[in-house]
């Protein structure tokens, strides 16, 4: 519901559904959201959760509903989320138990962070906060390092895991936390040399014969996967944050191979969601014409939220499979509506990139 109320917020002000404009059915489905939420679970800033990630705890949710009450006119309800964030979740992160990825994990804070301040400005980042993302950085970096040690992982600086085992994709992996570190230059001039080395061995020292991307690191027996989570289309984001980042072509003749081979692999089969879907593989496209101003990457976004709009035919078919959560945001049709407001609306100086990871 939180990722449901996120997409009307998208839309809201560009067109009216009924009589109930887009922003009121978003406040809608996050007051759902809270009181569910609400109803299963009592905070306590002495009960320290493991997860902080925007996508899969509930910091998405109370960033959500900042969000929403903010533009509802409430600000005394938006602060208060905001508050919560930091004085409750903000233990998660320092957990010797919580990872540092993008799902769940400290990279998932610090997007959340990120996302408020491109909502609300400078105004959300007082001097606590500033020094909460430094520290929430450094935890991460520290992570990387101690990993890198114990894995025993010479060719890389920095190496981080998912219940033990060394993701490279954007979801759990370290595509994802690579590219949200760049979202903050000052914190990555402190460690400027291994964040570059380790982006280049993702990147470079790690893509397969086949031009893809394994699951787990180093592991060549491991079955590959065309998707946003694992494989290809994650790494193409890194890639064209790294672009943006470092100002090096390499980075962007990367991301216009990785778009090149995610056409040619066509749809995945698993449904229009952006995890592990067709809309997700979509913004690799959207996120390389930005970059290139090139047509033809547009052009094949289209043609993939076309493949979008025919879920129910292609389902029936058994072309499409039926995800775990047929309807979100994250894993279902409302992935698809994500991208195809995205292009209905279509601005370059509006878009941003992908949900959940680039749109900050």
């Amino acid at each position: 519901k939180a990722g449901l109320a996120l997409l009307f917020m998208k839309i809201h002000e560009r067109f009216m559904i009924g009589p109930k404009s887009a922003l009121t059915i978003a406040d809608q489905y996050i007051d759902s959201a809270l009181s569910l939420y609400n109803s299963k679970h009592k905070p306590s800033a002495t009960v320290v959760d493991h997860q902080c990630g925007f996508l899969c705890s509930a910091v998405g949710l109370y960033t959500v509903a900042a969000h929403v009450k903010h533009h509802k006119g409430d600000q005394e309800s938006s602060r208060r989320y905001m508050d919560m964030l930091q004085s409750h979740f903000s233990y998660s992160c320092f957990s010797q138990y919580t990872p540092s990825e993008l799902l769940y994990g400290r990279a998932g804070f610090l997007y959340a962070q990120k996302f408020l301040s491109s909502i609300f400005g400078p105004s959300v980042e007082p001097s606590e906060l500033s020094s909460l993302i430094s520290s929430v950085f450094e935890t991460i970096i520290e992570d990387g390092v101690r990993n890198a040690k114990d894995l025993r992982h010479r060719e890389v600086p920095l190496l981080w895991t998912f219940h033990g085992k060394p993701y490279l994709g954007a979801a759990h992996g370290m595509a994802g936390i690579l590219t949200v570190l760049l979202y903050y230059p000052e914190n990555c001039r402190n460690d400027e040399e291994r964040i570059k080395d380790t982006v280049d061995f993702v990147l470079f020292n790690s893509r397969s014969a086949t031009g893809n991307w394994s699951i787990l690191m180093n592991d060549e027996r491991d079955k590959e996967l065309v998707q946003f989570c694992h494989g290809a289309p994650g790494m193409s984001l890194l890639a064209c944050k790294a672009y943006q980042y470092y100002k090096e072509e390499k980075y962007l003749k990367l991301a216009m191979e990785i778009a090149d081979y995610v056409y040619s692999y066509g749809p995945i089969r698993k449904g229009v969601g952006l995890c592990h879907g067709v809309s997700g593989n979509a913004y690799t496209f959207l996120s390389v014409y930005i970059l290139t101003k090139d047509p033809k990457y547009f052009q094949w976004a289209l043609e993939f939220a076309e493949v979008c709009t025919q879920w129910e035919e292609r389902t029936q078919r058994g072309e499409f499979r039926v995800p775990d959560r047929p309807w979100s945001l994250w894993e279902g049709l409302g992935g698809a509506a994500w991208l195809i407001a995205d292009l209905l609306y279509w601005d370059v100086e509006v878009f941003k990139g992908c949900p959940g990871l680039t749109d900050i």
